[in-house]
Parts: C-alpha cells; sequence; structure tokens
C-alpha cells in the first residue's frame, strides 16, 4: 500500500473512531510481537466495497471486545445487554463511516459510491497472515489490535 494512501487511513479512521466511539487508534507502523498478536479467537469481519471514480473494497478484523465495546459506546447499551447482531451492526455501520470518510478525502467531487458493509462473526480467527500482509493497516487500541486490509484502485 502506498504509504501516503497508508498516512490518510490512519488519520480518518483515528478521527471517526475518537469521534464516533469514543475509542483511540495507535497506528502501528511495524509488525507487532507475536504476544501482542495472541492466539487464535473470535472476531468481527466487517466488509465494504466502493465503485465509480475509484474502485477498491476494505476488510476490517475487530477483536471481539473492541467490536463489543465500540458497540456500546456508540448505542448506549449496558455490557450484558448487548447482542451479536447490535455488534455486527455496530462493525458494518463502522466500516461504512470510515470509508464513506476516506472517499471523501480521496474523491472529493463524489464520484465512487460505497456498496451496503456485511459483517459476521469469525471464531478462531487466527490474524497472523494479516500483520505481516503489506496491504494491511494496524490499529492498536485498549481491546486489541484492529486490522484493516484495502484494496483502492
Amino acid at each position: 500500500m502506498d504509504e501516503s494512501l497508508r498516512q490518510v487511513i490512519f488519520e480518518t479512521f483515528s478521527d471517526v473512531f475518537e469521534k464516533m466511539f469514543f475509542t483511540f487508534l495507535e497506528p502501528l507502523s511495524a509488525v507487532p510481537a507475536s504476544e501482542q498478536v495472541g492466539d487464535a479467537g473470535k472476531f468481527i469481519l466487517a466488509e465494504i466495497s466502493y465503485s465509480g471514480g475509484n474502485n477498491g473494497n476494505f476488510c476490517f478484523y475487530f477483536p471481539w471486545e473492541l467490536a463489543k465495546n465500540i458497540t456500546i459506546n456508540f448505542l448506549g447499551v449496558e455490557d450484558e445487554d448487548v447482542k451479536l447482531s447490535q455488534i455486527a451492526d455496530t462493525a458494518a455501520e463502522t466500516a461504512n463511516m470510515a470509508i464513506g470518510s476516506l472517499l471523501g478525502k480521496l474523491d472529493p467531487k463524489g464520484q465512487s459510491s460505497l456498496a451496503i458493509p456485511k459483517a459476521r462473526e469469525l471464531v478462531d480467527f487466527a490474524p497472523v497472515s494479516l500483520s505481516a500482509d503489506a496491504e494491511t493497516c494496524m490499529f492498536n487500541t485498549e481491546f486489541g489490535i484492529l486490522y484493516v486490509k484495502g484494496r483502492h484502485e
């Protein structure tokens, strides 16, 4: 991924997460140590694509605790009341907001249009392959590492 695009992604996503979910993202520029990546666990995958002036797609891999936390912050529900369907919907909406904001910067004439985001639960997912992929942006949070794999044409 082009370094200037990576920087715009880091800035844009950090802004969206802070304002909408009260969650701070710390961009990781290097592959994290294996103890930071952790073992396989439960993740929420949110996918969104866009086409028009620019084409591409992004996949957000939310560690379960991060996905749950942004849902609690966004919906204002209690921890014990949050449901999987709400977590998946919030992850999809997060992808929508983050990529919508990114396209506002990359496509100021508004020629690109977003597809409807989709989200699903991943059980026993191991993010090791993502951390070594050049197309992946990684963000450290207090609830684990958020992995975002993108393709932008």
